[in-house]
């Protein structure tokens, strides 16, 4: 590539770092992106992959494109040095089982002109003990993987004659931790699924069973209260239990444990709620950072900012990783993706004035509640089928490639024709 042109480094590739990977004039910028998985998920997606609702590939990009000009590494960012502008990093090795491996003993090291700090968050347990080793994470697409082939394997065990009722009950009741929109769709994504599946798995009927735990005192935080009571009622009529005031003491392989139940036993325990920083957004010292997730503080203009306030000259920082200073946002896709959109116009002009602030425009929040049901906070709160029917064609809207939206909708034509994937008629 020219080394002429100015250098540009992004770190990650979540919505944030993908969108600005592809959009990001690579006849003006040298582009490089770091990111530890060659593909980026659409994350909306995932608990309906996980569920089978299309193949899970579907929900995902590559990050490499035969149309662009760019550099991307299969690695993990450890460190950055502002005053020798460069990052240092270690490869991410795939293994045949789909899960990576970070490989200290090769490291190397990465020139910028401009750096672009969007890395993401990783799951945050609190340090539940047993939480990382049992419990089932939705971040990335091996993720939903693991989830679909966990429920055929529980459906299998509970269908086998050495298995008691009362055993393949306690298979077959999921427990979800979090009541945030990943959380409540996921349920909601298994109550479709269990609906099918007592279609191709009749001696199982009524024995599958879904609970909620949050910690907070009411799901879906964020929505309306009257949104938040209406999606109480529709998990009521579907059967899904929802556990408030939740306090989880430790999870094991069969169970989990709470403070208010004790030892409930679960096939399956998913966790859907709580982020923390990386430890590559960890290790940067000498930036401003908030007191709450550790978020790297950033200007207007999504400039990072240092401890004293002052701006870092060519270095951004967005996503999850990064909030404006005196004005917060909340972790989201949504939030993200206009980020991004806001650089890539602002490092791709023109022009030497200085570029606008940057505004957040909020955007309608849409959760899923199973059973062709769903709430819809924006100027008017919807609710119902006519919810869904937003919910489902907003999931393709999700998509930045017409060719995966296409084969997204072909696939819910089949379900409906033939079932899921997993949940053949």
């Amino acid at each position: 590539m020219n080394s002429v042109r100015p250098r540009i480094l992004i770190v990650g590739a979540g919505w944030a770092g993908f969108i600005l990977s592809q959009q990001l004039d690579d006849s003006k910028y040298d582009i490089t992106i770091i990111a530890p998985h060659q593909t980026f998920a659409y994350t909306p997606l995932l608990a309906s992959a996980a569920t089978g609702l299309f193949f899970s590939r579907l929900a995902e990009e590559p990050i490499r494109r035969a149309h662009r000009r760019m550099t991307y590494y299969r690695a993990l960012a450890t460190a950055a040095d502002f005053d020798q502008k460069s990052v240092t990093c270690i490869p991410s090795i795939l293994q045949p089982s789909g899960r990576d491996i970070p490989d200290a003993n090769h490291p190397f090291t990465v020139e910028y002109d401009i750096l672009i700090i969007a890395p993401g968050c990783v799951n945050q347990t609190f340090n539940t003990p047993g939480a990382t080793d049992y419990c089932f994470f939705l971040k990335t697409v091996p993720d939903a993987e693991v989830i679909k082939a966990k429920l055929l394997s529980l459906l299998e065990v509970a269908s086998l004659p050495t298995t008691s009722p009362e055993r393949a009950k306690e298979l077959l009741h999921i427990a979800v931790v979090g009541g945030g929109p990943t959380g409540v769709e996921l349920s909601a994504e298994l109550t479709d699924l269990f609906s099918e599946m007592s279609k191709t798995y009749p001696h199982l009927a009524g024995l599958p069973s879904i609970t909620i735990h949050d910690v907070a005192p009411e799901i879906l935080g964020v929505f309306h209260q009257k949104l938040k009571a209406y999606a109480l009622r529709s998990f009521k009529k579907h059967g899904v239990e929802v556990k408030t005031n939740s306090h989880i003491e430790k999870i094991e392989e069969d169970a989990l444990y709470t403070k208010e139940d004790g030892r409930i036993p679960a096939g399956m325990v998913a966790w859907a709620t709580g982020n923390k920083q990386c430890d590559f957004v960890e290790s940067l010292h000498g930036l401003s950072k908030a007191t709450r997730l550790g978020r790297i503080l950033t200007d207007q203009r999504l400039q990072a900012l240092k401890e004293d306030q002052s701006v870092l000259e060519n270095v951004y920082a967005l996503g999850d990783a990064a909030d404006i200073f005196g004005n917060g946002l909340p972790t989201t896709a949504e939030v993200a993706v206009q980020k991004a959109e806001y650089l890539v116009k602002t490092l791709n002009r023109h022009s030497s004035k200085p570029a606008s602030p940057f505004v957040y425009k909020q955007r309608r929040m849409v959760a899923y509640v199973g059973g062709t049901d769903g709430v819809i906070m924006g100027r008017q709160d919807w609710t119902g089928e006519a919810a869904w029917l937003a919910w489902r064609s907003g999931s393709l809207g999700w998509t930045r490639s017409w060719r995966r939206a296409g084969m997204i909708m072909a696939s819910w034509a089949w379900n409906f024709i033939g079932g899921r994937e997993i949940a053949r008629k």
